[in-house]
């Protein structure tokens, strides 16, 4: 069970543009400004940070800019990754 969910945490970071380390493939890296989609809704953030400190339970912190140009920040938390995808 431990090897499934593994392999489905890889492929989800993979799908969001992750990269594995050359020294350890179970170790990956998700770059800072990274266009990433909303899938349902269509909307595109760019990454801002991707915050490990907890490795449990990773967020990336992204920002759009709405119609007026200000930018609108979002944390997506590790149980939303599903809901995004890279462009």
């Amino acid at each position: 069970m431990k090897s499934r969910i593994k392999e489905h945490a890889k492929a989800v970071i993979e799908s969001l543009g992750g990269i594995p380390n050359n020294d350890n493939p179970e170790l990956f890296s998700i770059k800072n400004d990274l266009v990433i989609r909303h899938i349902k809704s269509r909307i595109e953030y760019t990454v801002s940070k991707v915050d490990l400190s907890m490795p449990s339970n990773p967020t990336i912190e992204a920002f759009r800019f709405d119609q007026d140009g200000n930018k609108k920040f979002i944390t997506i938390t590790k149980k939303d990754f599903k809901e995004y995808e890279n462009i």
